[in-house]
């Protein structure tokens, strides 16, 4: 180990960690979770570490191990290599092991969005926050889905007084209320809206807020702030502007969230996991005594396969349920006889050659873009596509003292997106209703990668992913061991991981610019450039194997690992100062080391 690994600076805050670690951070998840230190708890089989690790800044850990996009596999390193790590398969079978609450890890804080640290702005721990008296403050949220949901729990945390308005007749949204029961444990999503709400905040179920008016009584009334979680269900417009409606033509959000009847074959026409639910929906209703059954299902899609954003494995499993897919096409008209019967609509193929073909259907579901259901008046400004207008850094709104976030202001993302707005949006509150900027202060220190074995990246790069089986029906109560994937198989997928919180290291005193490593490095990450001679580095496709350290005959190449702390903090801002240990040292999200 050479000295340079216990006083190089990482470069944090932002860059630093997304190029570090780009599953946890920047691309990654937005919620910051630590997906490399749940695989390395997994892999040990320390299950209560591996919970605590997935649960702390995530209050939907569960629901986002089974139903997330996980952007964190999109930008994971692995990906590289033959396919990104199975985190949600991992966060999924860490949550297994204890019913969801609130607890406080012994863990370093590596994610602002941790109980910890949110607690910890009001100089809190997580049970302290729970039991502490509220702060005279009282934020209205309208909308108990994941964003909504979010945005309560650490606004509780915080000590302000919170109450809850939902039009359904429980809270969640869509994890509970929309998604299907056989591709996803609505158990899980229940459980942890459970959690959330044994914290000191009131539900409100059934009730609708709508309208400016309300608004403007909810805030001079009885609240400070209000954050409008509303999500996105109304259809942007019309799949058939120029045609009448017509009584066989559905929506798909009516057909999930209703028991609507369908019979003969169904053409889905849109995008995106909506669609492909409602198909596979479509073929899964059961037979009824005043219906005939579904014969079959078309699914047409405008987005290219290739191109599409929807997780392959569901598009696969709507095949296995015996949907016929057709991407590329776009709905033109749906086709009926003059006595009013549907009998097909017209699809059009995308790009040059304008092919168009009719498919037969009895029913047509559409599965246009969302947008929110908003009736707020001017005063509440939207953007282009009909999204609520927020400032991206604060979450408000155009009217004074009003945010918004999830689904309502940015669009269907992902779970783990939406729960992030909704905490960021309860910070910012936060701070407008405590007169004190918010700031995250990074802690970061580099320390011997002892832990680490030269077997490590081999075992790793032979691994071949599994995944859960997404045709398989979920378990009807996630939290049992009986539900719990074979442990063998899950530390395999753990192993899969090459923990990017390790690279090599170079002192610069020491290194000649020899080239052994160059030569060295199984994947070309080590180049040099340049006149004079420069060693660069590309950590993105490192897959930490550790040749390059022995391939160095002066020794200035050594392994080590980034730890590090996020934490939320208030007041002025600190003047930054260069990491050299993690407990005498923090550095501000503005800060970069020279070079």
């Amino acid at each position: 180990m050479t000295e340079q690994a216990t006083r190089y600076p990482l470069p944090i805050h932002g860059e630093g960690l997304a190029s570090l670690v780009p599953c946890s951070h920047g691309a990654g998840c937005p919620l910051g979770v630590d997906a490399p230190a749940i695989a390395h708890a997994v892999r040990s089989g320390d299950h209560a570490r591996a919970y605590l690790i997935a649960r702390g800044p995530n209050p939907f850990a569960s629901t986002c191990g089974h139903g997330c996009h996980a952007p964190c596999e999109t930008a994971c390193r692995r990906r590289h290599f033959g396919a990104p790590v199975a985190i949600g398969s991992l966060e999924a079978y860490a949550s297994g092991f204890s019913t969801p609450a609130l607890f406080a890890s012994p863990e370093p804080c590596t994610s602002a969005h941790d109980a910890r640290s949110v607690a910890g702005l009001v100089g809190r721990d997580p049970d302290a926050a729970r039991r502490a008296a509220r702060s005279g403050r009282r934020v209205a949220v309208i909308g108990a889905g994941v964003s909504g949901l979010a945005c309560a729990h650490d606004l509780a945390l915080l000590g302000h007084g919170c109450v809850l308005y939902d039009s359904g007749a429980e809270p969640g949204g869509i994890v509970t209320s929309v998604i299907p029961g056989f591709r996803f444990p609505t158990a899980a999503a229940r459980a942890e809206c459970a959690a959330i709400l044994s914290l000191p905040l009131e539900l409100i179920a059934a009730s609708r807020i709508e309208g400016r008016d309300q608004l403007r009584a909810l805030l001079a009334a009885e609240f400070d702030a209000i954050f409008l979680a509303i999500g996105a269900s109304a259809p942007a417009a019309s799949p058939f502007p120029e045609q009448p409606t017509h009584p066989r033509v559905v929506d798909a959000m009516a057909l999930l969230t209703a028991r609507l009847p369908l019979s003969g074959r169904v053409v889905v026409v849109g995008d995106g996991d909506l669609a492909v639910d409602a198909a596979r929906l479509a073929m899964r209703r059961p037979r009824s005594e005043d219906a005939a059954p579904v014969m079959a299902a078309d699914l047409v899609l405008e987005t290219p396969l290739e191109e599409a954003s929807i997780n392959p494995e569901l598009i696969a499993a709507a095949m296995r349920d015996g949907v016929a897919v057709h991407s590329g096409w776009r709905a033109k008209r749906w086709i009926g006889t003059e006595e009013g019967l549907l009998t097909g609509v017209e699809i059009v193929r995308n790009g040059p050659d304008r092919l168009s073909k009719v498919l037969a259907c009895d029913d047509l579901v559409t599965a246009p873009r969302r947008v929110p259901r908003v009736d707020f008046g001017p005063e509440l400004a939207l953007d282009g596509r009909g999204y609520i207008s927020v400032d991206p850094d604060t979450y408000q709104t155009s009217m004074p003292g009003v945010w918004a976030g999830g689904a309502c202001a940015l669009g269907h993302r992902s779970i783990a997106h939406a729960a992030a707005d909704g905490k960021r949006a309860a910070w910012h509150i936060h701070s407008v209703l405590t007169r004190e900027p918010i700031r995250i202060v990074v802690s970061a220190a580099w320390v011997e990668a002892d832990d680490w074995s030269a077997e490590d990246a081999p075992r790793a790069l032979v691994a071949h992913r599994i995944d859960m089986p997404i045709s398989a029906a979920p378990p009807a109560d996630p939290f049992s061991s009986s539900a719990l994937r074979d442990a063998q198989e899950v530390a395999h997928e753990a192993e899969r991981c090459f923990d990017c919180t390790v690279r090599p290291l170079v002192e610069d005193a020491l290194c000649t610019r020899c080239g052994k490593c160059v030569g060295a490095c199984p994947v070309g990450a080590f180049a040099i450039v340049g006149d004079p001679k420069e060693l660069v580095f590309d950590e993105a496709h490192c897959h930490r194997c550790g040749a390059c350290v022995g391939a160095c005959p002066e020794s200035a190449i050594a392994l080590a690992r980034a730890i590090w702390e996020e934490r939320l903090e208030s007041g002025p801002e600190r003047v930054p100062q260069p990491a050299e240990r993690l407990e005498d040292s923090a550095l501000d999200e503005s800060w970069s080391p020279a070079g």
